[in-house]
């Protein structure tokens, strides 16, 4: 009996598996048989040459664009400097689109956000013909959105939601942009900030020991240290405009432009010119020949900047010669325009190569050294006795090893400030005194003062008064004093 009994629950188990298999085998023919259904299909196209109207409505706005002998238009105001190239894109999602799944009959437009549809567009042709398409909810699991065609609702199309997503935007993003020049920072000679307050100017100045000049908004100027003109001249490498505002520019004082700050960049690029030779006599083949050669050519860039937005996040700004209103970045421009002299003054206490100079005199304990070099030549050891050139450093016409020489020199064109105090004012006799010359140029003068327990007061006679730390100092002392002391046995 227990047999028998084992045999049926052992019978009614195999019923209930095969049953799973068919029942897991069926669902998985279903499947296949949708996969096979999920076919793409083209549902609309159209040339785009066949195109002369589009409409675009996206949430609150409406765009009409008319198309005539190749060319765009904004339809609600043909002065709208409408970017070719931006509209062109808009129209490539329409000429072709697809659909990856069909719904027949659907029961409910609302479940698919086809009630109130996105975004609507309507396609006529050269003949008069109308296509609209309808753009609804986006199913994120299949990176795609629901649309309806010429308001057949017994048909809902699963397209890419790319389609809807390029089709909202807003007139500025169509608006075509007037570039800014594109400015390479080495190719600047002068820049100038003109404000309410005043003008700051920033120039190439051969007269400067470090060939610039800051002039700052009062009127007094500082020799630019060339590394921090470096830095900022390269700001105007990266200034583009960031939205389209208006081209309307009957009412500038709404963005500030009726009272604007001015920046003018005085810049050169590099041009080709064609320069025609003279018929060469000596040549038995003469004629005349072009030939393409490179020349230099000023170039200025004027700029206007009116208020900030009001997140702050831009500035109103347009060319001096353009016809628009842009934004542009407000951390751009501040880097520009909020610059005073202090920005371009150089921390270095004494930044004067050695070899830009004739001589170097210093005046320590009561003694002058006085520092300048010589070339002289040197004959190889190799058997073709060449000759070479090599720089002799001298103190008091007496060679000092080049690494001597250096190991103080070095320190003091190194040296920088901390702080700058032109009250400070110096006690006693200098510790040392540089004097740094060169005929027809450079004559600076830098005296050392012991000032207090952090710092010594440094003065140059270009009347700065600079606060540097008391053990750069030393260190430069023990350097000089080792070295001479060396010269001297």
């Amino acid at each position: 009996m227990k047999k028998n009994k084992g045999l049926i629950i052992g019978i009614l188990i195999l019923v209930l598996l095969l049953a799973a298999y068919f029942v897991l085998r069926s669902l998985n023919l279903n499947d296949e048989d949708d996969q096979e259904e999920e076919t793409t299909e083209t549902v609309f196209e159209i040339d785009a040459e066949d195109i002369g109207q589009l409409q675009i409505v996206s949430g609150d706005n409406t765009f009409d664009f008319t198309h005539s002998d190749d060319t765009w238009s904004y339809s609600q105001d043909s002065s709208f400097p409408l970017s070719e190239s931006a509209i062109l894109d808009k129209v490539s999602y329409v000429t072709s689109v697809s659909s990856t799944r069909t719904i027949e009959n659907p029961e409910n437009l609302e479940e698919y956000g086809l009630d109130a549809p996105e975004v609507t567009v309507k396609v006529t042709d050269t003949d008069g013909e109308e296509n609209t398409l309808k753009l609804g909810a986006t199913n994120d699991a299949v990176s795609g959105c629901y649309m309806s065609l010429n308001d057949d609702n017994s048909k809902i199309y699963l397209v890419d939601s790319s389609l809807k997503e390029n089709l909202q935007f807003d007139l500025s993003d169509i608006a075509d942009k007037e570039e800014i020049p594109s400015i390479t920072g080495s190719t600047i000679t002068s820049v100038s900030i003109q404000k309410p307050e005043g003008t700051a100017r920033l120039y190439q100045d051969s007269s400067s020991e470090t060939g610039w000049t800051f002039a700052d908004t009062d009127g007094s100027t500082v020799p630019a240290d060339s590394s921090l003109v470096s830095t900022y001249t390269s700001n105007f490498s990266t200034l583009a405009w960031t939205n389209y505002v208006t081209y309307d520019l009957s009412n500038l004082g709404t963005y500030g432009l009726d009272n604007p700050t001015v920046i003018t960049v005085d810049y050169q690029v590099e041009e080709e010119a064609e320069d025609t030779d003279s018929e060469d006599e000596s040549s038995e083949d003469s004629e005349d020949s072009e030939e393409e050669s490179t020349v230099t050519v000023d170039k200025q860039m004027v700029m206007l900047l009116g208020n900030q937005t009001e997140d702050s996040t831009y500035y109103y700004g347009k060319l001096q010669e353009d016809s628009c209103v842009y934004t542009i970045a407000a951390s751009t421009i501040q880097n520009i325009t909020e610059v005073n002299k202090e920005d371009f003054l150089s921390t270095k206490v004494a930044d004067y190569s050695f070899a830009d100079l004739d001589k170097v005199t210093f005046t320590r304990n009561g003694e002058t050294y006085t520092a300048t070099k010589e070339t002289v030549e040197v004959e190889s050891e190799d058997e073709d006795g060449e000759t070479t050139e090599e720089t002799k450093y001298m103190i008091n016409d007496k060679e000092i090893e080049t690494t001597d020489f250096n190991n103080f020199y070095n320190l003091i064109t190194a040296m920088t400030w901390q702080s700058q105090d032109e009250n400070a004012q110096p006690s006693g006799d200098a510790e040392m005194s540089i004097n740094f010359y060169k005929e027809g140029g450079i004559n600076i003068t830098v005296d050392f003062y012991s000032y207090d327990t952090n710092f010594y007061l440094v003065v140059d006679s270009k009347g700065n008064h600079m606060m540097v730390n008391k053990m750069d100092v030393r260190e430069l002392f023990e350097a000089f004093d080792n070295a001479m002391s060396e010269l001297n046995q």
